[in-house]
């Protein structure tokens, strides 16, 4: 850098040339956002960057951005720190802290007081949402990655969150399926955030496996014990060439009606005047 900066920056050669070629959406890989979670990973990926190629002092305020107005070099990479947040931030960020004549101090400063302004109101929903958060249908890496970046967030207002209060909020909010996996954290030496979640992770893998066993051992008793196969249909033998088939014969006509006095009562009827007959004609009543 020119000699006007040297007395402002750390001694270390920084070549604007080579900042602008950053890929930062590889170096910061979210989208800071005020409907979600990302301030805290978004604040730590930028502040790797700047320590990474020596550019914490465009951002921390120990250089005065109005008397660097002349280097070039520092312009240069000013601008180029400033395009990195505009393009890190959703379009509703953009269009509230974009103003024109700000450095990167003043942009750095602007967004962090969007997520750290208000602290107690923040404090209040953080701590909700963090007490309130449950495992549910999630997987135990989605859980536990929610649960630590809403106690990152508190942190970050103030609000400490150790680590036994973070395990024992996690232990609260794991779902049915992990109650035997819950009881057992008492049961670790020196247990914490890290080694519980590394447990858990294995007790997941675990459960899939029984799962998946169950389901095969269900599916094989089923297909043993399954329906009989079925038959085989042959398809019609061939017409020979010139074979017509006759039509189909005319269904057969109705059965006529009954007389009356038919039927089984009737037989029985006649049956006894024959047996009348036989005997010499009715018996007359004395």
């Amino acid at each position: 850098m020119s000699s006007n900066a040297s007395s402002y920056s750390n001694p270390f050669a920084v070549d604007p040339t080579e900042i602008r070629d950053i890929n930062v959406h590889a170096r910061v890989p979210v989208v800071l956002d005020a409907s979600n979670s990302t301030y805290f990973a978004w604040k730590t990926y930028f502040s790797l960057l700047f320590r990474e190629n020596n550019l914490v002092d465009h951002v921390d305020g120990t250089v005065d951005s109005r008397a660097m107005v002349d280097d070039p070099e520092w312009a240069a990479i000013d601008a180029t720190i400033i395009r990195w947040f505009f393009t890190t931030i959703s379009k509703d960020l953009f269009h509230m802290v974009v103003r024109t004549g700000d450095d990167a101090r003043a942009m750095w400063v602007k967004l962090n007081n969007l997520f750290t302004d208000n602290k107690l109101r923040r404090r209040i929903f953080l701590q909700q949402e963090f007490f309130h958060c449950h495992q549910d249908e999630q997987s135990i890496d989605d859980y536990c990655r929610r649960l630590k970046t809403l106690a990152d967030e508190l942190r970050d207002i103030g609000a400490k969150v150790d680590d036994d209060l973070l395990l024992s909020t996690l232990t609260a909010g794991l779902n049915e399926d992990f109650g035997n996996a819950a009881s057992n954290h008492t049961l670790m030496l020196e247990p914490s955030f890290p080694k519980f979640v590394a447990y858990l992770r294995l007790e997941e893998r675990r459960m899939k496996g029984v799962k998946k066993r169950v389901q095969h051992h269900a599916l094989a008793a089923g297909t043993s014990r399954g329906a009989p196969p079925v038959p085989c249909q042959q398809p019609p033998p061939p017409v020979p060439p010139g074979y017509f088939p006759l039509p189909p014969a005319p269904p057969a006509p109705p059965a006529a009606p009954q007389q009356p006095g038919g039927g089984c009562h009737g037989n029985r009827r006649g049956g006894g005047r024959k047996q009348q007959q036989a005997s010499g004609g009715p018996h007359l009543q004395q």
